[in-house]
């Protein structure tokens, strides 16, 4: 793992102390197993409080900036299928993926990676989009 990387794994880590990192095919990976979710998301007619979320960062991360991540398949939010879907995931985590098409609205990654724009930033935006609903 790249040295800013790990350093920014590290920042996160007291906050997501289950977060989940594999490099496949060149690519970074992670999976917060147990992501808190609003009141409303389903897995099927399953309600939830919480449920894993992955996601992939970018080569040129952290100047390239992160896009989309993936909750399992069949959630919803009161029976209604999240919008804008995104393209197709195939991450290295066991199970079947949603794809959410997410982008952060400003990302400006700082020279210390504890600060700006960083992967800890990168995961709790991921509650923003999840507060939209389908």
């Amino acid at each position: 793992m790249r040295a800013r990387l790990a350093e920014e794994v590290a920042h996160a880590r007291p906050f997501y102390s289950d977060l989940e990192h594999v490099e496949h095919d060149g690519v970074d990976w992670f999976c917060v197993p147990k992501y808190r979710f609003p009141p409303g998301w389903r897995i099927g007619d399953n309600e939830i409080d919480s449920a894993p979320i992955v996601f992939k960062l970018v080569s040129t991360y952290p100047e390239g900036e992160p896009y989309g991540f993936a909750a399992p398949a069949g959630i919803n939010f009161k029976g209604q299928a999240p919008g804008n879907p995104g393209s197709p995931v195939s991450p290295p985590f066991k199970g079947n993926w949603q794809h959410f098409s997410w982008a952060p609205e400003s990302w400006s990654p700082s020279a210390n990676p504890r600060e700006g724009s960083n992967l800890l930033a990168w995961i709790r935006s991921f509650a923003h989009r999840l507060a939209e609903g389908a």
